[in-house]
């Protein structure tokens, strides 16, 4: 039950920095043309360990100490965040600095973000019996889930001086958005009388969705635009960029509802016949009674959403002429509850061609992150990169909150 409980709070609520969090399109300006492929995914808390998480989405029994290290944890606003994107591109960027070149980017992407308090996750994981006699707060709930596909193109400009060169990128996407689910509960409680006898609960919020059961892959009932943007200056020993990705907006138009809700409640339990003939000693139970007046279906109407776009302003130092470097910066997402996400890091090559890139950072949806990526590049033909921006989730999965992975494939030519 308590398995099913998380889960469903793991949905609703997240319902990160993102993997990967270099634009796969503007974090390599090799001349010529190339293409490529990509996916990332991550999983962020603030508060619920990796372990639990497992756990959850395997079917194993929630260990209390983990349910009770993860609620120790939590602080009067906590945050969630999923990630599941992937998608194809293929680019030209002319040898010479006269050329402007191009890129052409699809994309399918899964996002949802929430905030919540520490009452809500006590709740969901021990039940109503600690709260006997006192009131739950469950105010101030946000969650978002949507689905959207993205075609984007735009160009790309090298400007080289005689100290350094600029990498200059601007693209325009056209989004259709698949599913959407947006939910906010600006007040809400539930008191536990302390002898049991009855729970006194209020709530207020709303629930507007556009075809969240929908499993159509091409499904358009939303349409939106954003925009991308890349502003960077490589010298000989130092650079530094500006980055803007999907930073846009989708209305949604199609298979619509909207749910308000706004009750005030007492609920005293229902009655059972433990002698009813036949063991239908729960058929009388009406449901749709219990929940009579909690909730309001009104007619769906056309709706916007923001798109959680990043920016992000990164810099590096090169220590010696093999490309050793260190790097830092900072990452927003226009997500609720999203803390500025901060980072520092090193790269460094190794034999046989290989590069290793090691990062620590803090914000985001979660907490404090250890990344780590090796990439190889082929007779400069193909290059791989694999990594996490979360290997604390793998290996201290009691202590880590977050976890992800990424991999890009790319073709030279």
């Amino acid at each position: 039950m308590r398995r099913t409980a998380l889960l469903l709070f793991l949905a609703l609520i997240s319902v990160t920095a993102s993997a990967q969090f270099r634009n796969p399109v503007y974090s390599d300006w090799t001349g010529g043309y190339s293409v490529g492929i990509y996916g990332r995914a991550q999983v962020s808390t603030n508060a619920i360990g990796t372990n639990l998480q497992f756990a959850a989405f395997g079917g194993k029994f929630l260990e209390r100490k983990a349910r009770e290290s993860a609620s120790k944890r939590m602080g009067k606003v906590n945050r969630a965040g999923i990630d599941l994107d992937y998608g194809i591109f293929a680019k030209h960027l002319p040898d010479s600095a006269k050329g402007i070149g191009w890129f052409v980017n699809v994309a399918s992407r899964t996002h949802g973000h929430g905030k919540f308090g520490k009452d809500l996750f006590d709740l969901a994981m021990f039940g109503n019996a600690m709260f006997a006699g006192k009131t739950a707060n469950l105010s101030n709930i946000e969650a978002a889930f949507f689905t959207y596909k993205q075609y984007e193109a735009g160009i790309l400009k090298q400007i080289k001086k005689a100290n350094g060169t600029w990498n200059l990128g601007l693209g325009l996407s056209l989004l259709a958005g698949n599913q959407n689910l947006e939910l906010s509960i600006d007040k809400a409680s539930l008191y536990t009388d302390s002898d049991g006898e009855y729970l006194d609960g209020n709530f207020s919020g709303n629930i507007r969705s556009s075809s969240i059961s929908s499993s159509q892959y091409f499904d358009a009932n939303g349409l939106g635009f954003s925009a991308s943007l890349n502003v960077g200056y490589e010298g000989k020993k130092f650079g530094i960029t500006f980055q803007a990705d999907d930073l846009g907006i989708i209305s949604w138009s199609k298979h619509l509802k909207h749910t308000e809700l706004d009750s005030v409640f007492r609920f005293e339990g229902v009655e059972l016949d433990l002698f009813a003939s036949g063991g239908a000693m729960f058929s009388g139970i009406n449901l749709d009674t219990i929940v009579a007046g909690f909730a309001t279906v009104k007619e769906g109407t056309k709706y916007s959403t923001i798109v959680p776009g990043r920016i992000r302003l990164e810099g590096f130092y090169k220590l010696n002429d093999k490309d050793l470097r260190i790097y830092a910066g900072v990452q927003h997402r226009f997500a609720p509850a999203y803390f500025p996400y901060i980072f520092v890091g090193t790269s460094s090559p190794l034999p046989r061609g290989f590069f290793i890139d090691g990062r620590f950072a803090y914000g985001g949806f979660g907490s404090w992150n250890l990344g780590l990526e090796l990439r190889k590049r082929f007779a400069d033909v193909v290059e791989v990169r694999v990594g996490t921006n979360n290997l604390e989730g793998f290996v201290l999965p009691m202590v880590g909150t977050s976890q992800s992975l990424y991999v890009s494939i790319a073709g030279y030519f």
